[in-house]
């Protein structure tokens, strides 16, 4: 198990389609359909190919780790498109990504990230089969993940929120994941303070939305919870960071990743965003290996199994640390092993 910020270097660029307007690369471990890659379809405005494809591999490595950590039954990967108008290629990036994943024959499968949304993954599955998004089911991805996140947080604070006093939190990024992280914490007591490039979104009520520019680094909080995007946390702010403990829903969620080790030698809890972001690929993983039982299953059910998964693996790690292991090692003795049977399959059981 690698640290949650390095690439593994296993991942490769598996096919591509390249044009002036609209560039797509798939990354992802060599793999088979025993143990198809696993990771989202992300659309961004990039500087060039170049930039695309260095992030597709730092994304895809990221995806291993997690993939890894939960053993998921599936190898780590990412789509990754860039085009200067995102909105306006979509209907050809759907067409493209469709036939890519085609010649790789069901050893990558995709679904949502940055830019691409349910619509945009039932449209593809419509060409494809080689898509998992809880296409047709009542469970919504991006609540899994915001669960596993809360899930996390309880591993941090030592007890279920109905169970601990409410303290002081700070979303950043209140789309999706946040708004709904941010909701619960509100739901259990809490203080929630909210930022969001669209001032919208962190107008959540009971919350105090605060303004982006401000310098939300210099609050004294209980919970920093980075749910907006990769590389946040810059040295200026981390010198200043007044929080007991750091839960990422975020991917790298430092601009520098030894940020976070000098955090904690400070004595901050920080998480690696791997072991707390994981809710989709659990669901993932339950979709694709035991359909039956998502077929039947309640939403409430799956997003309880994954607060639960990410909760006492988050907490067996910090039991780890606490007894002197380096993030590395702890990651490592907490990780699922590789001959177990996929995660997904002991929802079933349950």
């Amino acid at each position: 198990m690698r640290a949650s910020t390095q690439e593994r270097s296993n991942v490769s660029l598996l096919a591509e389609h390249i044009s002036d307007h609209l560039s797509v690369f798939v990354v992802a471990e060599v793999t088979d359909v025993q143990r198809p890659a696993n990771g989202g379809l992300r659309l961004l405005n990039y500087a060039d190919d170049a930039v695309c494809l260095a992030d597709g591999k730092r994304l895809a490595g990221l995806m291993t780790n997690k993939h890894d950590l939960y053993g998921t039954g599936f190898a780590g990967g990412k789509i990754v498109a860039r085009a200067s108008r995102p909105n306006a290629v979509k209907e050809e990036l759907i067409n493209v990504t469709a036939d890519l994943l085609h010649s790789l024959d069901g050893t990558m499968i995709t679904g949502c990230d940055l830019n691409t949304n349910l619509e945009d993954m039932e449209r593809l599955m419509a060409l494809t089969p080689h898509v998992l998004a809880a296409v047709g089911s009542p469970v919504d991805a991006s609540a899994a993940t915001a669960h596993g996140t809360i899930g996390a947080a309880e591993a941090v604070l030592g007890g279920e929120l109905n169970a601990v006093d409410p303290g002081r939190a700070l979303v950043h990024g209140c789309g999706a994941v946040g708004g709904s992280v941010a909701r619960t914490l509100l739901d259990h007591g809490w203080t929630v303070f909210c930022i969001d490039l669209d001032p919208r979104r962190a107008a959540i009520p009971g919350a105090t939305p605060i303004q982006p520019d401000a310098p939300w680094w210099d609050l004294d909080l209980d919970l920093l919870l980075p749910c907006s995007v990769s590389g946040l946390i810059t040295t200026e702010m981390s010198h200043r960071l007044r929080s007991r403990a750091i839960v990422p829903a975020a991917n790298a969620p430092f601009a520098h990743p030894p940020l976070a080790d000098e955090l904690r030698r400070k004595g901050m809890v920080v998480l690696p965003d791997p072991l707390v972001n994981a809710g989709a690929v659990i669901a993932d993983s339950i979709e694709r290996f035991c359909p039956a039982a998502w077929r039947s299953a309640r939403p409430e059910d799956v997003y309880k199994f994954v607060r639960l998964e990410v909760r006492n693996r988050a907490r067996r790690f910090l039991q780890q640390r606490d007894q002197g292991l380096t993030v590395d090692a702890a990651l490592k003795q907490v990780a699922a092993h590789p001959g177990l049977d996929p995660i997904g399959l002991s929802f079933g059981e349950v």
